[in-house]
C-alpha cells in the first residue's frame, strides 16, 4: 500500500499519514532534538512507534512495513 506524507503546517514538524485512497494511517512527528516518531493508525497500526533519526529513515520504514511506495505531497498534487 502507498503512502502520502503531508505537512501539517508549513515548515514541517507534523505530517499526516494517508493512503492513496484518503484513508487516514495516522501521524509523523519530529520531536525536539531532531528526532522523527511515527504515531500509526489503522492499516499501519501493527507497526511499532519507534524513533528514527531522518524523516528519510521514517519513510523507508514505512514503504518496508506497507509493502509500497512513501513519498511526501507535493504542492502540485491534489491530496486525497
Amino acid at each position: 500500500m502507498d503512502v502520502v506524507v503531508t505537512p501539517v503546517l508549513p515548515g514541517g514538524g507534523t505530517w499526516t499519514l494517508r493512503d492513496r485512497l484518503g484513508r487516514h494511517l495516522g501521524q509523523l512527528m519530529q520531536m525536539p532534538g531532531g528526532a522523527f516518531v511515527i504515531h500509526p493508525e489503522g492499516e499501519l497500526a501493527k507497526m511499532q512507534s519507534i524513533t528514527f533519526t531522518s524523516l528519510d529513515t521514517a519513510m523507508t520504514a514505512i514503504e518496508r512495513h506497507m509493502k509500497g511506495s512513501c513519498e511526501l505531497a507535493t504542492p502540485n498534487r491534489k491530496q486525497p
